[in-house]
């Protein structure tokens, strides 16, 4: 696959959706998705660098193709590790403000089978200044990397987890935290959801506040009404 091939797979992935399908797994976007997660070579990874390092704008178009060629990016990781790629995307979290877009490079790494050495000093470095709900990721994500042995994630976890646990703060700026960390302002942003970033979504509240205020599923959807119209 050359860069031309890899751009239109990006384009692909970030079709918007059509009213007329209502099935995820018809949409063009649903299918370029399943496409990028199969691919394996690392002979890839320059080139997606190249085509994040061309679209560095602030623009919501500018933003989309770096978050679909990180998420290629990840995926081959995901098949055949590589260390140094590893590593180039630990350093992408310095280069972002937007909340969805550095949720969308921790959920990206949170399952990657890394090896027990593998260096984490990026990732822990970003969460001296993490906010919550990113700190919480990095902590699930610490979780991950401690059972598979990882030296850095071992380590690291109890004073993550000190972190978060002092971090306390009201049920409802939680939730708030949680919906902006994915780019959801309106009832409208939360349907547009895929079935994949509604699992996500799901996972991120049920660790950040079902889990952590100790509520019923059916409180945390009466306050999601309220704070999303």
């Amino acid at each position: 696959m050359n860069k031309t091939q890899l751009e239109n797979l990006i384009e692909r992935m970030n079709t918007p959706p059509e009213p007329e399908i209502r099935v995820s797994r018809e949409m063009e976007s649903w299918k370029a998705k399943r496409e990028a997660e199969k691919l394996s070579d690392t002979a890839l990874l320059p080139i997606l660098e190249q085509i994040i390092d061309e679209h560095r704008g602030e623009s919501d178009g500018e933003r989309e193709v770096r978050r679909s060629a990180r998420f290629i990016y990840a995926k081959i990781l995901s098949n055949n590790f590589d260390e140094k790629g590893f590593l180039f995307l630990l350093n992408e979290l310095f280069t972002e403000t937007d909340y969805w877009t550095i949720g969308s490079i921790l959920t990206s790494i949170w399952f990657l089978d890394i090896p027990q050495d593998t260096k984490l000093s990026p990732l822990l470095n970003f969460a001296e200044t993490a906010n919550r709900e990113n700190l919480r990721m990095i902590l699930n994500i610490l979780i991950e990397y401690k059972k598979k042995g990882n030296k850095d994630a071992i380590s690291a976890y109890p004073e993550i987890y000190k972190k978060v646990l002092n971090k306390s703060v009201p049920l409802k700026q939680a939730v708030i935290d949680i919906l902006q960390n994915r780019g959801i302002k309106s009832k409208a942003d939360l349907d547009k959801q895929t079935d994949e970033d509604g699992a996500a979504l799901y996972e991120d509240l049920k660790a950040g506040v079902l889990e952590e205020y100790n509520i019923t599923y059916k409180k945390l959807v009466s306050l999601l009404n309220k704070l999303v119209k």
